[in-house]
């Protein structure tokens, strides 16, 4: 009888230790299928911009696309817009009969409308104030007699 209460207490420590593996190992490979956290491929679209970019293209002139936080300053230089190109608002110089003005353009459809009608991309550049007048003599405001042959390049000597 105590044969049979040895093998059956050793059968019963086997058969928890087998156990005690299998649990362990479910456990790892389901750690390895599922992890806790993001996967590490997610993390670079943390410091992405999502922005509309102008292509050049006369078809598709304005595409959204996502870059990195470093390039967002070169990307607005040329014209593209923070957003996607939906909701995007661009800066304009518009072309009126009584002049140019700067506007807001919302959307790349309105965008890429105006450019067709000869919009630019951008402020409108401000026009060159104090320009003289026909009547007016070209040379005010320089020196009228002060200062002659100062411009005249000075007469090199033997050196000593």
């Amino acid at each position: 009888m105590r044969g049979r209460l040895k093998r059956g207490s050793t059968f019963g420590v086997v058969a928890g230790v087998v156990t005690a593996f299998a649990v362990a190992g479910m456990g790892s490979v389901g750690a390895a299928v599922s992890p806790a956290s993001a996967p590490a491929s997610a993390s670079q679209y943390e410091r992405k911009v999502t922005i509309c970019h102008r292509t050049g293209s006369k078809k598709n002139p304005f595409r959204t696309i996502r870059v990195s936080r470093n390039a967002v300053k070169a990307h607005l230089r040329h014209g593209d817009a923070l957003g996607p190109c939906s909701t995007a608002v661009f800066t304009m110089c518009h072309k009126a009969k009584n002049g140019k003005k700067t506007i807001k353009a919302k959307g790349a459809r309105k965008a890429q409308r105006n450019l067709k009608r000869g919009d630019k991309l951008g402020k409108c550049k401000a026009k060159k104030r104090g320009k003289p007048d026909k009547g007016q003599p070209q040379d005010k405001g320089k020196d009228k007699g002060k200062g002659k042959g100062k411009d005249k390049p000075k007469k090199k000597g033997p050196k000593k």
